[in-house]
C-alpha cells in the first residue's frame, strides 16, 4: 500500500485530526457541536468506540506546520507576494492540511495565491517562528521549498494577496519591508541554500 493510500481508518484519522483542531479554535456552540458530530463519524468509519480516548490528543500541543514556496526563475529572481493582512512581503504559503505531504501543500499555496504552477525540487530549509522573536498566535515550523514554475498564469489570489513580483537581489525590497522572518529566508534560497535548520 503506497503512502498516499487512503482507507478508512486514514481517513477517519484525517478527519479526527481536524475535528480536534475545530473543537480547539471554535468560538461558539453551533460549531463545536458540527465538530463534535465531525469526530463521532470520524471514530465510527475508522472502527473506534465514540466514548474511548481519541487518537489525537484533546487539544493541539506541538507545532503546527507551514509551508513557503521559494520560485526561482531562469533569470535567478524570485515569486515574492505582498500579503494583504500587512501589506508586507513573503514568499507565498501557508499551512499543511492534516493528511498532505508538504510537497503537496506548497505546490498548492503557490498555485493559489499566485496562480502559477509550482515543481516543488529541493528543501532549502526548515525554521522556527520563535526565533523571529515576535507576538505569535501559534508556534509554527516553515519548511522552506524551492523549485520553480512550470505552467499557470501569474494572477494574484485577490482575497490575501495585493500583488505578486519577481525580485533579482538587486531589488530586494529591506528587511522591514517583509513579513516577519521571511527576508533572510528569501536570501537563504536566492543564495541556493539546501537543507538550513533553525
Amino acid at each position: 500500500m503506497g503512502e498516499d493510500t487512503l482507507n478508512a481508518i486514514r481517513i477517519a484519522e484525517i478527519l479526527e485530526g481536524l475535528a480536534t483542531d475545530g473543537l480547539h479554535w471554535a468560538s461558539n456552540e453551533y460549531d463545536m457541536k458540527r465538530y463534535q458530530r465531525i469526530q463521532e463519524l470520524a471514530r465510527s468509519l475508522g472502527a473506534v468506540p465514540i466514548e474511548s480516548p481519541g487518537r489525537i490528543p484533546a487539544s493541539p500541543v506541538t507545532p503546527k506546520i507551514g509551508v513557503d514556496g521559494a520560485l526561482i526563475n531562469q533569470n535567478s529572481e524570485i515569486l515574492l507576494v505582498r500579503r494583504r493582512d500587512t501589506g508586507l512581503w513573503a514568499m507565498p504559503g501557508g499551512a499543511v492540511e492534516i493528511g498532505e505531504r508538504p510537497s503537496v501543500a506548497v505546490a498548492r499555496e503557490v498555485q493559489e495565491e499566485t496562480g502559477l504552477i509550482m515543481n516543488p525540487t529541493r528543501v532549502v530549509g526548515v525554521y522556527d517562528n520563535w526565533m523571529d522573536r515576535r507576538e505569535l498566535a501559534h508556534h509554527l515550523y516553515h519548511i522552506v521549498i524551492g523549485g520553480e514554475a512550470v505552467g499557470g498564469i501569474l494572477k494574484p489570489q485577490e482575497s490575501e494577496i495585493i500583488e505578486v513580483q519577481w525580485f533579482g537581489t538587486d531589488r530586494i525590497p529591506g528587511p522591514d519591508r517583509f513579513h516577519p522572518g521571511h527576508w533572510s529566508r528569501v536570501l537563504h534560497a536566492l543564495e541556493g541554500l539546501v537543507g538550513y535548520l533553525d
